[in-house]
């Protein structure tokens, strides 16, 4: 391999400064509204967007600028600023397959983590999430969104037998299912089954049973203050979910023993549908594709509150050996995601 040159080098790191700036410029256009306004509007002027949203002209026409610059909005001098093509539903529509709107609101919300890390290198001390500010776990939870269509509209339908399932009435496990964003979308998507919710975190408590009570969905599902590593059920459940949270729950020891209690709580003929981020087994192979590299980042955040990380191929050796059958990955549009469902 030819020794990339100076200039490349320099193009390189110019490159991720821009990056890191397209990103804020992405991040304050959700976060104020000026794109969700824009999208409205349909094509809209600079002043006419600040009158709209009674915010400050001049600043409205920076963030307007910069936001065409980076190639979010498209520019006509005689109807003025529109979202450029597939921006909507990219950046505002967390129910696309596609949505990156959460991704780059947890990239901006992981800057405390990079703040901390040279004083972390001294210390070695954790920085657990509930020491963050509320955007890491607003972050976290708007990232995550996505997961859940995906799952109902393309994984599961590689599993037909557990889709009949659910649609007939079936059980549904989430284990360490947050603030319950994945139990109302499973339930609205499911009309007929029914749910339980495992989650430790006193303010994810609080805000799964608001979002449970807002959904209307209380009657058939609900959530239990209860640990992974105590699920007690047996032959209970036609699907498991573990959606980003089975590395949460300590290293290899607490994961072979959650998963082999997922098993347990499963009926015969049920699968775990189990979605985690797809870590190499390798060093080299972080520069194998972008995914890889964003992953390297996040790290950062991961080891600081204290975090597993588990490989793409441990995950397979994990389920196997948990005792699941026809353990596959399944094909799913977010290269920050690996799926796997594992029957039993």
């Amino acid at each position: 391999m030819t020794a990339p040159t100076r200039e490349e080098q320099f193009r390189k790191l110019f490159g991720y400064a821009g990056g890191f700036q397209g990103t804020w410029v992405a991040v304050i256009g959700r976060k104020a509204g000026l794109l969700q306004a824009i999208h409205e509007a349909g094509a809209i002027t600079a002043e006419a967007l600040a009158a709209r949203l009674g915010y400050a002209p001049r600043y409205v026409l920076v963030w307007c600028r910069a936001a065409y610059a980076y190639e979010l909005l498209d520019y006509d001098a005689a109807t003025g600023f529109r979202l450029a093509p597939h921006m909507a539903e990219l950046l505002l529509s967390p129910q696309d397959p596609q949505y990156v709107g959460g991704r780059l609101d947890l990239t901006v919300a992981f800057g405390e983590d990079f703040a901390a890390f040279p004083t972390r290198l001294r210390d070695g001390a954790r920085f657990q999430r509930k020491d963050h500010a509320p955007e890491l776990v607003r972050g976290i939870m708007e990232n995550t969104k996505p997961d859940f269509a995906i799952m109902t509209e393309i994984v599961l339908p590689q599993a037909p037998g557990v889709l009949a399932r659910l649609a007939d009435g079936g059980e549904i496990l989430d284990v360490g299912c947050g603030a319950a964003h994945g139990l109302v979308h499973f339930a609205r998507r499911f009309p007929r089954a029914r749910g339980l919710g495992l989650e430790v975190d006193p303010p994810m408590l609080e805000l799964a049973a608001r979002n449970l009570a807002e959904a209307g969905v209380g009657d058939r599902v609900r959530v239990e203050a209860v640990s992974a590593l105590d699920l007690d059920h047996a032959e209970r459940f036609d699907l498991a979910v573990l959606n980003i949270a089975l590395h949460e729950t300590g290293e290899r020891p607490e994961w072979e023993a959650v998963l082999g209690r997922v098993r347990r709580a499963l009926r015969p003929g049920g699968a775990a549908l189990v979605s985690e981020l797809p870590y190499p087994a390798t060093i080299e192979e972080y520069r194998a594709q972008p995914a890889y590299r964003l992953l390297a980042g996040i790290q950062h955040h991961e080891a600081l509150v204290g975090c597993g990380m588990i490989t793409v191929p441990e995950l397979r050796e994990l389920l196997e050996r948990a005792g699941f059958r026809s353990v596959r990955r399944v094909d799913q549009p977010n290269p920050t995601r690996i799926m796997y469902l594992a029957e039993t």
